[in-house]
């Protein structure tokens, strides 16, 4: 019996090394303080802060595949964007037809935008701009709640009523 097996390392496999995406990703923050940046000296920060400046944040974009639950996700525009016009000249949501810069008419709007970022509450008041079929996508949810909100404090008669007086059929009201 034989104490050394051809074809194997003897050495142990080396740990999946961390790559500067993954650092990214663990110190990226939506928006940062000026003044938490002073004292924070490590490389990785460094790499984060210098991530950060590199983006256009005038205008967020934003990806509304969640509409109807209330969610939807904003992020920073590159530069490639910013020099196609997409999310200024354009609609901001990422799966909108309207993505292309055109001419149609676009709203622009100001989000209070809530997010939890390390563990942590943040507001921030966000700049998109959209076109009309996604500001309706943007509002569905509250809309979709209010009507529901009034049904449920007893206008439930009085959407009935609405209704058989809209309705063209001759049959008695009960």
């Amino acid at each position: 019996m034989s104490l050394f097996k051809p074809y194997t390392s003897t050495t142990a496999p080396n740990p999946a090394a961390v790559t500067e995406f993954d650092i990214l990703k663990a110190s990226h923050e939506f928006l940062r303080d000026d003044a938490e940046g002073k004292g924070k000296t490590s490389w990785n920060d460094q790499l984060a802060t210098k991530y950060y400046n590199s983006l256009y944040r005038e205008f967020a974009i934003c990806d509304l595949k969640h509409y109807k639950s209330g969610n939807f996700a904003l992020r920073w525009r590159t530069e490639s964007e910013v020099l196609g016009g997409i999310g200024d000249t354009s609609c901001a949501n990422t799966r909108c037809e309207h993505h292309r810069p055109s001419a149609s008419d676009l709203s622009t709007l100001e989000l209070p935008f809530t997010y939890e970022e390390h563990g942590r509450q943040k507001e921030a008041l966000v700049k998109i701009v959209l076109c009309p079929r996604c500001v309706r996508k943007l509002m569905w949810k509250r809309r979709h709640d209010k009507r529901d909100g009034k049904e449920k404090k007893g206008d439930r008669v009085a959407s009935i009523e609405r209704r058989h007086r809209r309705s063209r059929s001759r049959s008695p009201r009960a």
